[in-house]
């Protein structure tokens, strides 16, 4: 009997240890199970939170044209070169046939809108310029083996500066004319410009750290990225930024050289005077105004519907105060001009009749 009961106590032990250890194995399963259901939680809510990729655009390769990434400043140089003699083509051929006098003029016209290209050439070394203080002056650094050239587009009424660093073409920024897009809104000119991309993905911050924040539409392809920038806040203008994707990917390793610039002035100093400011009480529509636009962005208008007549003199406008003024400025005070230049053993135009 007395057996019997110790076998049962005995018994009843094993049980309740075997149930113990169960239990505990499924709470530490269980324990398991919600961190494994946190985990994924929280991988969601990462991906989630993940921006979102730029879609692909096959309209950015025809925008640039025959520029490719790497070309150096040269080669830019002469590639432009090519598109101010396109330019002039066809209104040469014709006065050729009616006026020599005009042939002559528009002949004069060229060499000096190229002498002005080649003029624009600056390395950024840490010498004051305008560029310092322009709406341009977070494209590039000082000390690392950079250098811009600008070129005034009359076909799509821009201005366009081409980036280098290391003499390798990595960037093109097109800032166009307030004048093309005056009182437009960041969505009507969203609408025209993905009317040639293709819907972007629209994002929104500061594009430098410590500046103001904006908003852009962004795309890419296999070896580019593309931004319109709504940059109307402080300068008045839209603009379209190409830039190659592997030199993007480089900066941190490019750029290791910090060089104090010659100074910096306030985005408001140099904010736009926009047309419309210059010509208050027009009566036309913001709808009339911009029936156009999608042209003007393509080049498909050549020339505004209110460009002097042909021949006449005409100062270029300029996209901003501050970029005419640089665009002076900038070359100057850089040592720039063709005389300082041919002394340069660093010139990448050295011995050309400029």
């Amino acid at each position: 009997m007395r057996s019997h009961r110790r076998k049962l106590l005995v018994g009843l032990a094993l049980v309740s240890c075997v149930a113990s250890i169960a239990a505990s194995l499924f709470v530490a399963e269980d324990a398991e199970a919600q961190r494994g259901r946190r985990g994924r939680g929280s991988r969601r809510g990462a991906a989630a939170a993940a921006p979102e990729e730029a879609p692909q655009s096959a309209a950015i390769a025809p925008a640039l044209g025959d520029l490719r990434w790497g070309m150096t400043p040269e080669e830019t140089f002469n590639h432009l070169k090519g598109q101010v003699e396109t330019g002039y083509r066809e209104r040469l051929q014709k006065a050729a046939r009616t006026d020599a006098i005009q042939e002559d003029r528009l002949r004069g016209q060229m060499q000096e809108e190229t002498r002005r290209l080649r003029s624009s050439y600056v390395r950024f070394r840490g010498q004051a310029s305008g560029w310092d203080t322009a709406f341009i002056r977070d494209e590039f650094t000082h000390g690392n083996n950079e250098s811009m050239m600008l070129w005034r587009d009359e076909a799509t009424h821009s201005q366009r500066f081409y980036f280098f660093i290391n003499d390798r073409l990595w960037k093109v920024y097109q800032a166009f004319d307030a004048a093309v897009f005056a009182g437009a809104t960041f969505d009507q000119f969203s609408e025209a410009i993905q009317g040639r991309f293709g819907r972007g993905v629209q994002r929104s911050g500061a594009l430098v750290e410590g500046r103001a924040p904006s908003q852009w539409i962004e795309w890419q392809d296999a070896s580019t990225r593309l931004r319109a920038i709504d940059q109307t806040r402080f300068y008045g203008f839209f603009c379209l930024v190409f830039e190659d994707k592997a030199t993007l990917q480089q900066l941190p390793q490019l750029r290791t050289h910090t060089v104090q610039r010659g100074g910096e002035g306030h985005a408001l100093v140099e904010s736009v005077t926009r047309e419309e400011d210059a010509q208050p009480g027009g009566s036309e529509s913001a709808s009339d105004r911009h029936a156009d636009v999608a042209d003007r962005i393509t080049g498909q208008i050549r020339r505004r519907q209110d460009a002097p007549a042909e021949g006449a003199a005409t100062t270029a406008s300029t996209t901003s105060s501050s970029g005419s003024g640089s665009s002076s400025s900038g070359s100057s005070s850089s040592g720039s001009s063709s005389s300082q230049r041919r002394g340069d053993p660093d010139d990448p135009f050295a011995g050309m009749d400029l």
